[in-house]
């Protein structure tokens, strides 16, 4: 994985870690119970530095794992430069401005973030697209190995998404865990996005270096939409021995 609902990384947050607290208890139970499952090993907020809000679906005791980690990613977001800082605003005359002067558009942060993939988290349209005609890189990684297009799926940017796939963007492009933009998308239960990618050709059974398929990554945070269009689509529960309790859960969907 826009910016003012999700806050999507801290390095793309000015670094700040300032929203609510949730307090389910029965929540937190869940999760761990996952988190012993290995459920939850390469949630975004892991894996893509997606971590603006690491609150917004992962209660307590996820959050402290997610801490562990992001920590090193609020040092980048304060030396983000300013044309990452203008692409996450939207501020397209800052851009102009900055490329005029001879920044590179494919200046990466600490992160090794691209303005463009700043551009797909906030769902900043206008941007991503300014920033494609000025010859940014659309396949451009992270340091874990994550695109725009991924960007695009965590924020359910779908105008982006089509974007960037109009442009060459690769629909199952691989992060350094083999997360594709599919993954992503059910995750966040990102119901458009996940049906653009499928109708791009997106596999629907990619498998994850932890072993886990889309539809299993939407069940485990319970995005029940993707979750029902993976299995319309043909996606197939995994076995209880891989999802564990999640087996249950999956299978109801859709019957």
């Amino acid at each position: 994985m826009p910016v003012s609902k999700r806050e999507l990384t801290a390095a793309s947050a000015g670094g700040s870690l300032y929203l609510p607290l949730w307090s389910h208890t029965q929540q937190y139970f869940e999760l761990l119970v996952q988190i012993l499952e290995r459920n939850v090993r390469d949630s975004p907020c892991h894996e893509i530095q997606l971590c603006r809000n690491p609150f917004a679906k992962v209660p307590l005791v996820a959050f402290i794992l997610c801490l562990c980690l992001c920590l090193g990613i609020a040092g980048g977001a304060v030396n983000a430069g300013p044309l990452h800082d203008a692409a996450r605003k939207g501020d397209l005359d800052e851009i102009s401005q900055l490329l005029s002067q001879g920044v590179d558009v494919n200046t990466r942060d600490e992160s090794r973030e691209t303005a463009l993939i700043e551009a797909a988290l906030s769902g900043q349209t206008r941007i991503a697209a300014f920033l494609i005609e000025a010859n940014a890189d659309i396949e451009a990684r992270n340091d874990r190995g994550f695109t725009a297009l991924h960007a695009a799926a965590y924020s359910g940017s779908v105008e982006i998404a089509v974007l960037l796939l109009d442009h060459g963007a690769e629909v199952d492009a691989l992060s350094k865990h083999k997360i594709t933009p599919l993954h992503v998308a059910a995750e966040e239960n990102q119901a458009a996005v996940a049906e653009l990618l499928i109708a791009r050709g997106a596999e629907v059974e990619a498998i994850q270096v932890y072993g886990y398929t889309p539809l299993s990554r939407a069940t485990f945070m319970k995005s029940t939409q993707v979750m029902a269009l993976l299995k319309k689509h043909g996606a197939q529960c995994q076995p209880k021995k891989t999802i564990g309790a999640s087996y249950a859960a999956c299978v109801a969907v859709g019957n």
